[in-house]
């Protein structure tokens, strides 16, 4: 028997599992500072502890915070029955996808996202989202269909920054697919881009590194350093490393085909570095390339052969054939400076199969130089003239320009040391016939990021 009455302690209740940043978003989406969310009614700190995942909200504090940014609960809660009820969510959970680097998950959430029947606005919304992904994952012809149907509606609907970001998608992807009409389309949503009051800086830092990529894989290396820099001025673009470090890997090869390599090494270690602390495989992969055909260049030919390896290992781990055949091609150039003609002869024989293959034709373009170049060191004349022939073909293809007038100005070396000076002038005449910056007599090895 007790000296007083049975008094209980009342425990803490328990709060409501919530979708990891979902209030944070929230109030971000709605552009409310903490103090406004939390008013009278509750402490900033209750809130920030609830953003951060520190304390989870209790039923009433969580229909406050969804009152005041305006969002349904289910946007709140955790679980995929949520997120498949609100595109909201969906979004919202694509974004998070996207900005881990899970581009597997986003191409597999959105077919899925799009099969629900949402509204117009939010199926382009999670187009674009997909189209990212897809254009990362090396898959170029997904990533420009999805692009395009998102920009008709945005279009439609009169949202420009959008449409300048579709635009950026589908110029990337047709710099993947070595289409020609890459530049014209980057600065058609440059333009787009820089007719908003204010500009989107983020965006016009983004769009002018893809108009970068694009004047880089057609040889015009001083105006792409021109984009690129101009990118890193806008300043915010520092606090993006994936952006940062696709800046700093442009400049590097732009720097290379100028023969300024300390500035190309500089910024190639650079874009490595970000790649690796990222985890982007397949940018890594890119800049290992970069570096290893810098290598070739100063005669160090072991360290370059360790480079292009592990960029064609990650290639061929994660299972993307999209802008291989340009590394293969850095392989067969590194054999022919090492004397290893034959061997030369059939890496780029593999390098032309699977450009073929991919209809790339300025991947092609170069394999056929490559070979042409190793058949004049053996003395077989003939297939060398074939070669050449072949290649200057798909150059053409591939939208002529500065590739052309390599093609032509190294035919001339050839044809010169043969001693057939007419034939030389004649290719001469044809390379000098365009203008276009000084550059050195190699191709770049460009898979655009």
């Amino acid at each position: 028997m007790t000296d007083g009455p049975v008094t209980r302690r009342r425990g803490r209740r328990r709060g409501i599992e919530i979708r990891p940043g979902s209030v944070k978003e929230a109030r971000q989406r709605s552009g409310l500072s903490l103090g406004q969310i939390a008013r009278d009614d509750i402490s900033r700190t209750a809130i920030y502890f609830v953003e951060t995942g520190k304390a989870k909200p209790s039923q009433e504090t969580l229909e406050l915070i969804a009152e005041r940014t305006g969002q349904p609960l289910d946007f709140f809660l955790s679980g995929a029955s949520n997120i498949e009820r609100h595109p909201t969510a969906r979004i919202a959970e694509l974004e998070r996808l996207l900005a881990t680097g899970d581009n597997t998950g986003v191409a597999a959430a959105a077919e899925s996202a799009l099969s629900q029947g949402y509204d117009p606005a939010s199926r382009a919304r999670i187009q674009l989202l997909a189209s990212m992904a897809h254009l990362r994952l090396a898959q170029p012809i997904v990533g420009r269909r999805l692009a395009a149907a998102a920009r008709a509606y945005f279009e439609k609907s009169g949202d420009l920054e959008s449409v300048a970001e579709a635009l950026g998608h589908e110029a990337q992807a047709a710099g993947l697919m070595q289409d020609p009409a890459a530049i014209q389309i980057a600065e058609g949503a440059l333009v787009t881009c820089r007719s908003l009051q204010p500009i989107p800086q983020l965006l016009e830092a983004r769009l002018l590194r893809v108009l970068g990529h694009q004047l880089l894989n057609a040889y015009r290396w001083s105006e792409a350093i021109g984009c690129y820099e101009e990118a890193i001025a806008i300043g915010e673009v520092v606090h993006d490393l994936q952006q940062l470090s696709l800046l700093y890997s442009g400049m590097s090869l732009a720097h290379q085909e100028l023969g300024q390599i300390n500035e190309a090494t500089q910024y190639a270690r650079k874009a490595l570095t970000i790649h690796e602390t990222l985890n982007d495989r397949l940018s890594q992969a890119r800049s290992l390339n970069n570096l290893g055909y810098m290598l070739v260049r100063i005669g160090e030919f072991s360290a370059a052969r360790s480079h292009i390896d592990r960029a064609i290992r990650i290639f061929e781990a994660h299972k993307v054939e999209i802008g291989k055949a340009f590394v293969i091609c850095s392989l067969a150039e590194l054999e022919c400076e090492e004397g290893r003609l034959e061997t030369s002869l059939l890496t780029a024989k593999r390098a032309l199969d699977l450009a073929v293959r991919l209809d790339e034709p300025a991947s092609a373009a170069e394999a056929h130089r490559l070979r042409g170049i190793v058949f004049a060191k053996q003395g077989r004349d003939a297939d060398a003239d074939a070669a050449f022939a072949t290649a200057v073909v798909a150059a053409e293809r591939a939208g002529g320009g500065p590739r052309l007038v390599q093609l032509h100005e190294n035919y001339a070396e050839i044809l010169e040391s043969r001693g057939d000076l007419v034939g030389a002038n004649r290719h001469l005449k044809q390379a000098l016939a365009t203008q276009r910056p000084a550059a050195r007599n190699l191709e770049p090895r460009v898979a655009s990021a």
